[in-house]
């Protein structure tokens, strides 16, 4: 029986360890900010293009976050719409676009959705300045799986902090 307990408590300490583990914010000092993961998903640092990027294994979802810092705050309409121009080039359809606020974070939610072999993949935008950059936080997602997953890429914007500026 104690032998039994032991594993029953080992267990649940390693399950519990294990989702602290995944829970852990990434931190990035060339943009000052950290961002959390939403839990079941993992970091994928493979990606050197982003400041953060997850994957959820199950679903072989994606949520990226993308910082560009600008020369000047006029640039941002420029690199904004470069990227949904690249994006509707690409065959993306977009869905919608509009003003939008997550957590704290105000900005421009965009949808698109891709279809390619008979599977459909959204894809969310939303984008926001915060004292000079430009950010884009991206999640691709099965279209299936989208809105399941939708509250965990909300998660990932209202978990970004900034350090205070100097």
């Amino acid at each position: 029986m104690k032998i039994a307990r032991f594993f029953a408590v080992l267990l649940v300490t390693l399950l519990l360890s294990s989702v602290a583990v995944a829970q852990e914010a990434v931190q990035n000092e060339e943009f000052g900010v950290s961002v959390t993961p939403p839990s079941a998903w993992e970091v994928n640092a493979s990606d050197d293009k982003a400041v953060a990027n997850f994957k959820h294994a199950e679903t072989s979802s994606q949520i990226q976050v993308i910082g560009t810092k600008l020369m000047s705050q006029d640039v941002a309409d420029v690199f904004f719409s470069t990227f949904h121009k690249t994006l509707t080039e690409s065959s993306f359809e977009q869905q919608s676009s509009a003003a939008s606020t997550i957590g704290e974070r105000e900005g421009k939610l965009s949808s698109y959705a891709y279809t390619h072999s008979g599977q459909t993949v959204n894809v969310v935008v939303f984008e926001f300045l915060r004292e000079g950059t430009a950010w884009l936080v991206i999640g691709y997602m099965q279209d299936s799986e989208a809105q399941n997953l939708r509250g965990d890429f909300d998660s990932v914007v209202s978990s970004m902090s900034f350090e205070a500026a100097e």
